[in-house]
């Protein structure tokens, strides 16, 4: 028993220990920080988006399933890939855009990574404490790593990327519904490829995909932090 009770502690750990590093790696970034009871908001209910999410594609992959080539496609693009970026910006859009701590543009992206921080945690102990074996603890580890540099950055790169055009489009009402399909476009179809290539590739391809699109995405949206931290003085935040 005890010794049970330290391996689901190691467990925990290890999900929640990428959550807290990639946390405090984008709000360094924020020269204004951001209020802690809006980030636990945003967190909790990047989490219960993340419920819902799995109850909803589950039902879904219950009903349709197939080995299909158009099927995989519809399902690692529409059934995961939009569902998950959907609802991931929709705990921004209830939560923060309403809020006058909606200041400044770099805000929409910040929150944008916390509410996948939160998506990307309850996977994080579903995947730990739902497995059929347990896993050992340096099998712990070393899927822990994986999902540090995987799966839980993707899920702050591909929302800190679509909340980098809604940010531009907070500041450019004339370009605001381009703005927000090239965002969902990218965050969509980079998150679906990942998909695609992880579940369907093997070998070199399975992790040279998955590596390129993860440098991809952490490159542009570095990119997309200077840029929004120049805009903090000429543009007016208009949701």
């Amino acid at each position: 028993m005890i010794n049970e009770l330290y391996l689901y502690l190691i467990y925990f750990l290890f999900a929640i220990t990428p959550i807290l590093f990639w946390m405090v790696f984008y709000f360094k970034k924020d020269l204004h920080p951001e209020p802690k009871k809006m980030i636990l908001k945003v967190f909790i209910l990047g989490i219960l988006a993340a419920c819902v999410t799995s109850v909803f594609e589950m039902t879904i992959l219950g009903v349709f399933t197939g080995k299909y080539l158009l099927f995989v496609i519809l399902q690692s693009f529409f059934i995961i890939a939009l569902i998950e970026e959907v609802l991931k910006y929709l705990v921004v859009k209830i939560c923060v855009f309403s809020s006058p701590e909606l200041d400044e543009p770099l805000d929409v992206m910040l929150y944008m990574a916390i509410s996948a921080l939160g998506f990307a945690f309850l996977e994080n102990i579903i995947l730990f404490f739902a497995a059929e074996h347990p896993y050992a603890v340096g099998a712990a580890f070393s899927f822990a790593l994986l999902r540090f540099f995987g799966a839980v950055f993707l899920h702050t790169l591909t929302s800190g990327a679509l909340g980098f055009f809604i940010a531009l489009s907070f500041c450019s009402a004339k370009n605001k519904k381009t703005l927000y399909f090239i965002g969902f476009f990218m965050a969509i179809f980079l998150h679906g490829v990942y998909n695609l290539a992880i579940t369907q590739l093997a070998g070199f391809w399975q992790y040279s995909i998955p590596a390129i699109i993860i440098i991809v995405l952490a490159v542009f949206t570095t990119y997309g932090f200077m840029k929004l931290k120049k805009l903090k003085s000429i543009c007016k935040i208009s949701v």
